[in-house]
């Protein structure tokens, strides 16, 4: 695994808390106190949730969660991501969460909120960078166990999410997220069928269940394998995109795993009728995430208003898999 590379950052402070701005020449990147938010030639890109958003009408209140991104945006200003689907209240958008794991001795599930075992939170921002070619932000989240008061740190994950300059056809989005224990105790991953980086969409892709049927605009998926989202389910692909309609319009995102992943091709979980999928390197069999060591991950996300391009993803991912090498 390689380790997350030491980086000099610009660090806005700020007492008050009012809207802080870090700017490329056309990247804008703006702080608040509940979120941070991503523009590109004015056009939103994405927003990472510091500050817990109330939950919907009929979503139990421990389904609440910060540190993840929501929405992120295709270029023509549709939002590509879900949160707090009724089906699976606790999938949220672009997140990570670990699911079937043992802390000391114990049970813990950082994914299935419902079972009370384990939660993800935000708790700082590190730092914010601009450069000519791209903004960035760092962010610290903690995955804790426990209840009220009395809770433990297990985790401490730093993600830093980088934003690229690019034509006003497609955005590029870089997640890096580095894992250290934060006790003597390792975390100890099972083997399972799913958890991990994931990805939920909106909530017009979804399907009933049992139903392959393939209607104008509904979601499909299509990996680096050439498998849909029914024989894709638990291959390892380089790259996973998923294409449909929203409010008319052909959306697409094609998302990357590093070759220098654990694991890497990484197992993938396609779900057959929800908009979700994740890359799950525990289907291979139990792992652990050990004290003094970085468990390091990076995806890229490839997002257009148009249907998957399968020569523009093929193009991206040999850019970016040559760079990660």
């Amino acid at each position: 695994m390689k380790n997350l590379t030491k980086i000099t950052y610009l660090i806005v402070i700020s007492a008050s808390l009012i809207a802080q701005a870090v700017h490329a020449d056309e990247l804008k990147l703006t702080e608040t106190r509940d979120e941070i938010r991503v523009t590109l030639r004015g056009k939103p890109v994405l927003s990472y949730i510091k500050t817990e958003k109330p939950v919907p009408e009929g979503i139990a209140p421990h389904f609440r969660r910060s540190g993840y991104i929501h929405p992120v945006y295709s270029p023509t200003g549709q939002e590509i991501t879900g949160d707090f689907p009724a089906d699976h209240a606790h999938q949220h958008a672009l997140f990570f969460a670990w699911t079937k794991a043992t802390y000391d001795g114990k049970k813990v599930d950082f994914w299935n909120q419902a079972k009370k075992l384990g939660r993800v939170e935000f708790r700082e921002v590190v730092n914010l960078k601009r450069e000519k070619q791209f903004v960035s932000f760092s962010v610290k989240h903690a995955y804790t166990v426990g209840s009220g008061n009395k809770r433990t740190d297990v985790l401490h994950e730093i993600w830093t999410v980088t934003i690229h300059q690019t034509p006003a056809d497609y955005f590029l989005i870089d997640i890096e997220s580095t894992q250290e224990c934060a006790s003597p105790q390792p975390l100890t991953l099972e083997k399972y069928h799913y958890g991990g980086m994931a990805f939920r969409g909106n909530r017009a892709w979804v399907k009933d269940k049992g139903d392959h049927s393939i209607g104008p605009g509904d979601l499909q998926y299509l990996t680096s394998e050439g498998k849909d989202r029914w024989k894709g389910n638990h291959t390892r692909p380089d790259w996973v995109a998923f294409t449909g309609k929203i409010d008319g319009q052909e959306v697409s995102a094609a998302v990357f795993c590093s070759p220098t992943n654990f694991r890497a091709p990484q197992h993938v979980r396609i779900h057959p009728n929800k908009p979700y999928f994740c890359f799950a390197p525990m289907v291979d069999g139990p792992f652990k995430i050990l004290p003094g060591k970085k468990y390091v991950s990076r995806y890229r996300y490839l997002v257009t208003s148009k249907a998957a391009d399968t020569k523009l993803i093929t193009h991206h991912w040999k850019t970016y898999s040559k760079s990660e090498k």
